[in-house]
């Protein structure tokens, strides 16, 4: 899930129902070479983390997308033409289900890592892919049988089957749970409030944010006063590869204490969603060195810090885009709606015009309200009346 201008982007795509029933895994193909070790440089927009791979000779450009498979876009599918090898139901990081096809690509060079017939779906909705002007994911399917370190501060991944050249702390590892059809990379962690707990998460490198709680998990912690609600409320604020989701409860906390292979986060902000799964998205390699070891099944989270404390406001509103205008999509504070109403169309912020908007500069260009502690918000209601409101970060 990537957090964009106005609302959270979803791009993490789950296979494992559909495919149990099919007996079909994404787990298939690979490279036959030996002893490798490549460095290769990536570019955050976003907090995605873009690289670059070779097909046929020619380079193209790709997100590096731990919590997806393997994508490409119908453009570099009608220029490969692939082997198609089935169409099967996929869900996106909202839960939204749609059929995708699956092809075979024959080869993929990552770094100097050649590998080969790959299954990978074929994206029908371009929309992401094309705002950031990348031809499709590089997914846990395609690099299952690898280590993978991710080093934020040199703008670089490492891709070898040598882990013991990256020298790894073992103290600072737990052990790495795969899923059966496309690999992707769960761990455990510590929660603790008044109580504490344990929760799994998907290492997801295509969520932009830290920390995202499925619903199922929040029911359980809810009576284990681990987490404080710092918000409740009704609406939608994320797009997934499948579109907008559907309105829902939903829920802003905040977790006193998480606790990474002994590394403390402290005061830990988090937004609810309708995702099978919990997440913890790219935001984490703002505070250390991940490295995902599939070949041996470990998990390793080397810290800058020990210690970090991450407490941090919110504002109250979430926006979301539709139809090239800005709209409001959850209202946090209840003090606020008889002043605002969800699908309110946002016509300024302070002085900067959003009457009209071009979506894919809301998904790849600065955060609505970075650097601000207060916003003025113009709005107009269904009626045609327009007003102004004055909200502060909480």
């Amino acid at each position: 899930m990537i957090r964009i201008l106005f609302v959270a982007i979803a791009l993490s795509l789950f296979t494992e129902r559909s495919y149990a029933q099919e007996q079909f895994t994404l787990n298939q193909g690979g490279t036959n070479q030996k002893e490798y070790f490549t460095e290769v440089s990536y570019e955050s927009v976003r907090g995605k983390l873009i690289v670059k791979a070779t097909i046929k000779g020619k380079e193209y450009r790709f997100i590096l997308d731990t919590g997806a498979p393997n994508m490409i876009t119908k453009v570099l599918f009608d220029e490969l033409k692939p082997k198609v090898l089935r169409k099967v139901p996929v869900g996106d990081g909202n839960g939204k289900v749609d059929s995708l096809t699956i092809v075979s690509l024959n080869e993929i060079t990552l770094g100097n890592v050649v590998f080969n017939d790959i299954p990978t779906l074929v994206a029908k909705d371009p929309l992401i892919l094309d705002c950031h002007k990348v031809d499709g994911f590089i997914g846990s399917n395609m690099l299952r049988n690898s280590t993978i370190s991710f080093l934020s501060k040199e703008h670089k991944i490492i891709l070898t089957d040598q882990p013991e050249k990256l020298k790894l702390k073992k103290k600072q590892s737990s052990d790495l749970f795969l899923t059966p059809s496309q690999s992707s990379p769960f761990f455990k962690t510590k929660v603790r409030g008044k109580n504490s707990g344990v929760v799994q998460l998907l290492f997801d490198t295509g969520m932009e944010g830290l920390y995202s709680l499925a619903l199922k998990h929040y029911t359980v912690f809810e009576k284990e006063n681990i987490f404080s609600l710092v918000a409740k409320s009704k609406g939608s604020n994320t797009i997934g590869i499948h579109g907008m989701e559907n309105d829902a409860v939903q829920y802003r906390l905040r977790i006193p204490e998480l606790d990474i292979n002994g590394a403390i986060l402290k005061n830990v902000s988090v937004q609810s969603t309708a995702s099978d799964n919990s997440r913890m998205g790219s935001d984490l390699l703002q505070y250390g060195s991940v490295t995902l070891d599939y070949k041996n099944k470990k998990f390793y989270f080397e810290p800058f810090e020990a210690v970090v404390d991450l407490y941090a406001g919110s504002f109250p509103v979430s926006i979301i885009p539709k139809d090239n205008k800005a709209f409001i999509g959850i209202i946090w504070d209840e003090k606020l709606k008889d002043k605002i109403n969800v699908n309110d169309q946002v016509l300024a912020i302070d002085e900067v015009d959003y009457s009209h908007l071009a979506l894919c500069d809301l998904i790849v260009k600065t955060k609505i309200f970075e650097g601000k502690t207060e916003a003025t918000l113009t709005v107009q209601n269904a009626s045609g009346v327009v007003s102004k409101v004055t909200i502060n970060k909480q």
